[in-house]
């Protein structure tokens, strides 16, 4: 009997080895994989990096936007909160900015060289210095709506960075991360496989040109307490951004402290009433359509009564007989009237369309918005009498610019542009839109409005020795009862030179400036700017060439 009883323990023991054996071969080498990765992620975790973004530069080579190297510490509150020596330890070397540590909240921080070496000095295992790139703008708020910023997901907004977010961004890829069994960082695996930077942009825009812009509205700020203003120059000739400013601007490498509406680029995405700079345009299409002459004359009466209230003239004068080249060097509401007068709606509305203030002008920058301008399609007579001298019709700066840039590019509308080459290839070459007007016509409002700058009301923009063309504008703003703002208004000044060779285009539009018009105000700026640029590019002088 004894020995079946140990032929049953014996069983029982084989099986049960039999049993432990089969379970650790099904679980190290059956699903060995899976538990090695589950022992693994309770200690490691991936983190999506990417190669070197690309950098954005001045047509020079001057750096907008970089990346910099910064060395970081991780501060695991569960191994620090509650230890008031360490806690005291760290306030000495890294001042006091612990208040998330002090609440019982991890938190990361930028180490300056003589903070690593202290922290190291503590010879603690789980303190351990990282480094991370970032990026890094140092021009600080300079061009910052041009630009834009990275944010926190490594993605571009606004500006360049967003509208060129897959050609400045590196390749993607993933780094593993050792924790500690307390779950704070320790170290990062070596990756020896290197990721493919992303790709270099030049810009068409010049950093000293740039510069001035902004320095020019930081003194109408200054000097005139404008609430905002924007200053666009560009070459006629191809489109190209020479500068894009904007007042107030703000600290894409602090964008977080900002208000959401400091992001928004007014150059190209705030429409705005351009009043009688507008006038240009009116003009161009009676010229294009043989409506008009220059010499062409009509009587103003200082008002015209077309229902509702009177259109008057600026400061409600009254000028008797003109000429067309009077009506845009003495700014004259009823002249502009009768021109569109004699245009029709059709051809008014047809010229706005060619002209471009209907839709996009296809600038390569993020979130250009327009207006289709509907109001006038089956608007009454005295609504499209007002939009020809720039009331009640919506435009944006680049809009403008764009399409006076027509005018002085012999009716030739270029497509405006910010980028000229990617990694060093040509990204956008100068793009013919359409022939808007004649050369012919062209010419002959070139010399309409040389004369506003030689004798009209834009003589404050003239510089000596150097033949100009111009127009003023001071339009009204429509106030949140939807009415027009008797104490303010927008005050403009467009023009572009050498007359004969136009090297550059300027617009000046500040808004809200203590001022009377944009002759006292914008047209003296508009001079500055095109100083600066005559002597920039030594452009020399022109009236020996006439």
């Amino acid at each position: 009997m004894r020995f079946p009883r140990l032929i049953i323990i014996f069983v029982f023991l084989f099986a049960t080895a039999i049993f432990f054996i089969g379970r650790l071969f099904f679980l190290q080498v059956i699903q060995g994989d899976y538990y090695q990765a589950l022992a693994r992620g309770q200690h490691s975790f991936l983190q999506e990096t990417s190669g070197k973004r690309g950098q954005i530069l001045f047509r020079q080579g001057e750096l907008l936007a970089t990346n910099k190297t910064q060395d970081i510490l991780y501060l695991p509150s569960q191994k620090i909160f509650g230890n008031a020596v360490l806690l005291q330890s760290l306030k000495d070397i890294l001042g006091n900015h612990l208040k998330e540590l002090e609440k019982g909240r991890s938190m990361t921080i930028v180490l300056d060289p003589e903070e690593i070496t202290k922290i190291k000095d503590l010879n603690l295992s789980f303190l351990v210095p990282q480094k991370r790139t970032v990026r890094y703008y140092p021009q600080g708020q300079m061009a910052s709506h041009l630009v834009g910023f990275l944010n926190a997901m490594q993605k571009g907004q606004y500006g360049i960075e967003e509208e060129y977010q897959e050609e400045l961004q590196g390749e993607r890829g993933v780094i593993s991360w050792e924790g500690s069994p307390y779950g704070y960082l320790v170290s990062k695996f070596q990756d020896n496989s290197v990721l493919e930077i992303g790709n270099d942009i030049l810009l068409t825009l010049d950093y000293g040109t740039q510069f001035m812009a902004e320095q020019l509205l930081e003194e109408a700020e200054r000097d005139l307490g404008i609430s905002s203003g924007t200053i666009i120059v560009t070459d006629p000739k191809t489109g190209g951004v020479l500068a894009m400013a904007n007042y107030p601007n703000f600290d894409p490498n602090n964008y977080h402290q900002e208000e959401l509406e400091s992001f928004q680029n007014s150059a190209v995405q705030k429409l705005f009433e351009p009043g009688s700079v507008f006038k240009a345009f009116t003009m161009a299409a009676g010229l294009n359509e043989g409506k008009v002459t220059p010499q062409t004359t009509f009587e103003d009466k200082g008002y015209i009564d077309l229902g509702g209230s009177l259109i008057r003239n600026y400061d409600r004068r009254t000028w008797g007989e003109q000429t067309m080249t009077e009506v845009l060097k003495k700014s004259i509401n009823t002249g502009a009237v009768f021109v569109g007068q004699e245009l029709g709606r059709e051809l008014f509305l047809k010229y706005s369309k060619r002209f471009g203030f209907t839709q996009l002008t296809g600038i390569d920058l993020v979130g250009e918005a327009y207006s289709k301008n509907e109001n006038l399609v089956d608007g009454c007579e005295r609504d499209l009498a007002a939009a020809s001298f720039g009331q009640g019709i919506a435009v944006t700066p680049i809009q403008l610019v764009s399409a006076f840039g027509a005018i002085a590019n012999n009716g030739k509308l270029m497509r405006p542009f910010v980028v000229s080459n990617i990694q060093g290839e040509e990204a956008t070459s100068s793009k013919l839109s359409k022939q808007v007007i004649t050369s012919n016509s062209a010419s002959q409002l070139t010399i309409m409005l040389t004369q506003v700058v030689e004798e009209g009301f834009g003589r404050k923009a003239g510089v000596p020795g150097y033949l100009l063309a111009g127009k003023t504008g001071t339009a009204q703003v429509i106030n949140e009862e939807g009415i027009y703002d008797p104490d303010k208004t927008i005050q403009s000044f467009i023009g572009f030179g050498p007359v004969l060779d136009p090297q550059f285009l300027i617009l000046i539009k500040l808004d809200a400036p203590q001022a009377k018009s944009s002759s006292e105000s914008a047209a003296p700026i508009f001079k500055k700017m095109a100083q600066y640029i005559i002597n920039r590019y030594q452009i020399p002088p022109t009236v020996e060439n006439l």
